[in-house]
């Protein structure tokens, strides 16, 4: 199934994506959803700017399976490069086919005509016609390829400038309906009590017991698929912790004590990504280094939640899932049922970067919501099923060996890359990958995922091919399926790790000839945007100079190599731990359509692989995953947030490019160049920690 389909697939027509009916309003379809990352304003901008309105006027409808849309999964920082782009040509049919027919009306020409903020000019003077006044009488049935007319650069009134986001303000005041909000009368409340660990499996369990307990509605089992339900959201809470005395779950005992060394000898199928010259005839010095990180979880600040109702045969489900129309193809399949009796509807929840618990917590709501007789069944998950029900971002290890001529230049890249599969998203038939799935009584066990190869992208080997000037250079991965734990995608899939990887051995290369890291850099590559992004970063963050007791590092990265273009510089602080000072990043993301939106993104990106780089990492007592609560599994604090600054390179003339995933890789990588320069150790396992800076510092 493919994750980003082409939105004129399901929505040719301009009427699949605009009408006019309620006067002085829009309405806008889109087929993605916002998840925290400002998608939505982007749109409406490019909506406004095209149909030449203010952004005020459009109402949106998002990630509605009701709108004939498609647009795919939110993610993999795809939703400006293509329904950004497929929205633009959308919103130039609806002016052309509206325009077309007030010229009709005016028996004008359609060059003599001018529209501003929904209301039409002939030779610059108003004619009283506006889209609502004229609606009734225009067909929107028509091809959005055919009509489509994108203004021009120098007509453009509303890209690259800042507006404010069209939901922070109700955020703030605490106005906003986020999908915990929402209320229907006789509203049940649920709790799933699950497994230990994530091969365990019910063995018994004393009904009798739990249902004596007060306030329970009902219990639900379904071979380990275990929930209760109450009519009060605190009875579910207060009753839930105390049904395990009542459960007997298998132990599983997995032998793995270190799951870094586990990938490491796995002897999994050879996969070749990519072979470009000859590695193996390729001379010079060598240099290598392998780079790891641990398991980590996603660790979103609010809860996953979802709302389910069975209405007789018609199933009716509210989520923040970020693939509504996947999640309805997957229970299509689950429960054998018609598309047409089945209806998603996507509302804002806690801010995700990855296959969270959302879609888990859907099928939980759904199951529940069958055994309930017609009423709403809402289930949010606990911190403890948050961080150890939710599926992992993989474990890791890259390696890569170079070569290095007489001439200072790097000859070859010889990368190989190991890791458990990235991406295990719900996409309709055989392809369930849900919690729950596993647990029901006839479990539904979807096949392990093939990695995405790279020229789509990649999942564990995103971002291993580096955009310096080798001649030679190859790719091999290895994917790892016999670990236990379920694992799915999280913000830049392999391009954390493989970034760390290729933009340390980088600056040990630049060590070795005694060059300047950004210098090197600058000298092994032709590509002008990269050479651009690199320049003015030096010149933001004063490269060459450092305050007293301040250490820097550089690093760079285009995010697949078809995204946007990042260059980071880091100042770190070395006493007890490591400290963050300043982070620096100029971002290449083609044409701009809010710097804000671009600055969110870049800022969010940074704050967090800063939390991956230095603290998180996930820890097991065998199977069990000891992630439980803020103390088990830390994040960054408040106060451990560095000074950000973010400039913006604007190339009105190119293609968006997706911004969400970029600052990932260069923030860890400049991390830990900073710290070498500050100790001269490089520390290449993740997170890094005091223990392991010690640990090389000795070694």
């Amino acid at each position: 199934m493919n994750m980003f389909p082409n939105s004129f697939d399901s929505a040719p027509k301009v009427e699949d994506w605009f009408s006019f009916k309620e006067n002085g309003k829009v309405r806008m379809v889109s087929g993605k959803v916002e998840i925290g990352q400002g998608i939505n304003t982007a749109f409406m901008q490019i909506a406004a700017e095209e149909l030449d309105i203010n952004p005020d006027r459009i109402q949106l409808s998002a990630g509605n399976t009701k709108d004939k849309l498609d647009g795919g999964c939110t993610s993999g920082s795809q939703s400006m490069q293509t329904e950004g782009m497929s929205l633009r040509k959308a919103a130039s049919a609806a002016r052309m086919v509206m325009m077309e027919k007030a010229a009709e009306l005016l028996q004008s020409d359609m060059e003599n005509l001018e529209i501003e903020d929904g209301e039409f000019f002939l030779n610059g003077s108003s004619t009283e016609l506006t889209y609502w006044s004229i609606s009734d009488d225009v067909s929107l049935d028509k091809s959005v390829e055919q009509y489509m007319k994108p203004k021009s650069q120098d007509k453009k009134k509303l890209m690259g400038k800042p507006i404010k986001r069209i939901d922070l303000q109700d955020k703030i005041l605490g106005k906003h309906i986020f999908i915990h909000d929402l209320e229907f009368e006789g509203m049940l409340h649920a709790r799933v009590i699950r497994p230990p660990s994530a091969s365990s499996r019910l063995i018994s369990i004393d009904k009798a017991a739990i249902n004596k307990l007060p306030n329970i509605e009902k219990l639900i089992v379904d071979g380990s698929f275990v929930a209760i339900v109450t009519k009060k959201e605190e009875d579910a809470i207060s009753v839930v912790n105390k049904i395990n005395q009542y459960c007997v779950w298998t132990e599983i005992k997995t032998g793995i004590t270190d799951p870094i060394e586990f990938i490491k000898q796995t002897d999994a199928p050879l996969i070749l990504s990519l072979d470009k010259g000859n590695v193996e005839t390729a001379e010079g010095q060598s240099i290598s280094t392998e780079a790891s990180r641990k398991f980590l979880c996603h660790a979103s600040i609010g809860p996953c939640c979802s709302i389910a109702q069975w209405n007789k045969t018609k199933l009716t489900v509210y989520t923040h899932s970020q693939a509504v129309n996947a999640m309805k193809r997957t229970l299509s399949s689950i429960f054998d049922k018609p598309d047409c009796d089945i209806h998603v509807q996507h509302y804002h929840g806690a801010g995700c970067y990855g296959h969270n618990g959302a879609d888990d917590v859907v099928l939980d709501a759904v199951l529940i919501a069958k055994e309930c007789d017609g009423s709403h069944v809402r289930v949010v998950w606990s911190r403890e099923d948050e961080l150890s029900s939710s599926p992992l971002a993989p474990a890791m290890v890259t390696k890569i060996d170079a070569k290095i001529g007489g001439n200072g230049q790097i000859n070859s890249f010889d990368v190989h890359v190991k890791s458990p599969p990235h991406v295990k998203r719900p996409a309709g038939e055989n392809a369930e990958h849900l919690l729950a799935a596993e647990h029901i009584l006839k479990p539904i066990k979807a096949p392990d995922p093939m990695d995405t190869p790279l020229d789509k992208g990649g999942a564990a080997d995103r971002n291993s091919l580096p955009l310096y000037d080798i001649p030679n250079i190859r790719i091999k991965k290895q994917i790892v399926y016999d670990l236990p734990w379920r694992t799915s995608a999280m913000r830049g899939l392999g391009a954390f790790v493989n970034v760390y990887a290729i933009e340390t051995l980088i600056d040990d290369i630049a060590e070795l000839q005694n060059k300047d890291p950004l210098d090197f850099r600058l000298s092994i590559s032709k590509d002008k945007r990269m050479i651009s992004v690199l320049e003015a970063v030096g010149k933001l963050s004063n490269w060459g100079s450092n305050n007293p007791g301040t250490f820097k590092g550089i690093a760079f990265s285009r995010y697949k190599n078809i995204g946007a273009y990042c260059a980071l510089v880091a100042e770190i602080k070395v006493d007890e731990d490591i400290e963050l000072i300043n982070s620096w990043a100029v971002v290449d993301a083609g044409e701009i359509v809010n710097p804000d939106g671009i600055k969110n993104q870049i800022e969010g990106g940074i704050i967090q692989a800063t939390s991956c780089t230095l603290i998180e990492e996930v820890n097991f007592d065998e199977e069990v995953i000891l992630a439980k609560d803020w103390e088990s599994y830390p994040i960054l604090k408040f106060n451990q947030v560095p000074n950000i600054y973010v400039d913006i390179i604007d190339r009105p003339d190119e293609a968006f490019l997706g911004v969400g995933e970029a600052a990932h890789g260069p923030t860890a990588a400049a991390i830990g160049n900073a710290l070498k320069t500050a100790l001269g150790i490089r520390v290449t396992e993740l997170p890094i920690t005091r223990d392991r800076i010690i640990q090389s510092l000795n070694s």
